[in-house]
């Protein structure tokens, strides 16, 4: 047999994409079906930690005007405000209830973009806040569905860019014993070996600088920790149950 690497056709590459766009739809859906179901157990008062003064109340208002915007391309906010805090702030005083309703309509709409190259976008948004409501509520679950793997994969393309753009170090991961992936350029520093749940809750700023330095390091990790949160901070104290 040839090791020669053969273009893909033009069929094998429409089938590939459009399996990649069945995969992003499927996976938000089961994670939107599995978070719409804790939100209607919780307790609406109940502070989510992972996100800073939100309730569930008012994650869930965030998981309905987030698709609303996405839908709607609107990613524009004024100086000084967070698109986050934004969607909570439109539907405050929204029950979870109505938020869950809304939700729905929005995901109606959504087939196309989920077949877009922002369904993986949206699938990180909807596993990351799905991740957050099962800490608050004390819930640990679906820290292996596929989701979470996938979700990663836009996050580190955007992180990527921002090294190889401010001439940051690289670093070499390994999600899973996947084959490793160097993200930034020239010759990586260090080497973590995580889960794919691992690095998506450090990239997502959900862990403390020293749960990420207590991570499976092969050299000093400290010339890249600060590249590694998507937005920039670590938080201050660990959250429970993470």
């Amino acid at each position: 047999m040839s090791d020669t690497v053969r273009p893909e056709s033009a069929a094998q590459s429409q089938a590939a994409a459009e399996s990649a766009d069945q995969s992003a739809t499927r996976l938000y859906d089961a994670s939107m079906a599995r978070t719409a179901a804790l939100l209607r157990d919780a307790d609406p008062s109940t502070p989510v930690d992972a996100c800073p003064g939100w309730t569930v109340e008012a994650l869930a208002a965030h998981l309905a005007g987030a698709l609303a915007d996405f839908l709607a391309q609107r990613f524009d906010v004024a100086g000084g405000d967070d698109f986050g805090e934004r969607t909570v702030r439109e539907r405050q005083g929204q029950a979870v209830a109505e938020s869950l309703v809304e939700w729905e309509r929005h995901r109606a709409g959504a087939e196309q973009i989920l077949a877009s190259p922002m369904g993986g976008v949206l699938v990180s948004e909807v596993v990351s806040h799905e991740q957050d409501l099962r800490t608050a509520l004390g819930r640990p679950g679906a820290r292996d569905d596929r989701g979470v793997r996938v979700g990663l994969d836009r996050p580190l393309d955007q992180i990527g860019q921002r090294l190889r753009e401010s001439g940051g170090p690289a670093v070499r991961l390994v999600i899973d014993d996947d084959e490793p992936r160097i993200i930034g350029e020239g010759e990586p520093v260090a080497t973590l070996r995580a889960s794919a749940y691992d690095l998506f809750r450090t990239i997502g700023g959900r862990r403390t600088r020293d749960q990420v330095r207590a991570l499976d390091w092969e050299g000093d990790p400290e010339p890249v920790l600060d590249s590694l949160p998507l937005f920039g901070s670590y938080r201050d104290a660990p959250l429970r149950g993470e």
